[in-house]
């Protein structure tokens, strides 16, 4: 198990995350709350399960669009 912490934008974050994924062929991305992963969200269940306190997002989990569902545009 490793600890990463960033204190970076979301698209930093993105890129330490994949490339801790890769380097350490992790199979899961742990977050003390959903809010830590929410803008990176894809790029993490496309490469690992997500795992939040309220829930586990499977390797391959697929986002509502949030322009089907109701969100901005």
């Amino acid at each position: 198990m490793y600890t990463v912490v960033a204190d970076t934008g979301p698209v930093i974050s993105g890129l330490v995350v994949a490339q801790h994924l890769h380097e350490y062929e992790a199979d899961a991305v742990v977050v003390p709350g959903f809010e830590h992963a929410e803008k990176i969200r894809s790029l993490i269940t496309e490469l690992a399960v997500l795992i939040t306190p309220m829930q586990v997002y499977p390797h391959g989990y697929r986002w509502p669009d949030p322009v089907t569902e109701g969100g901005p545009r």
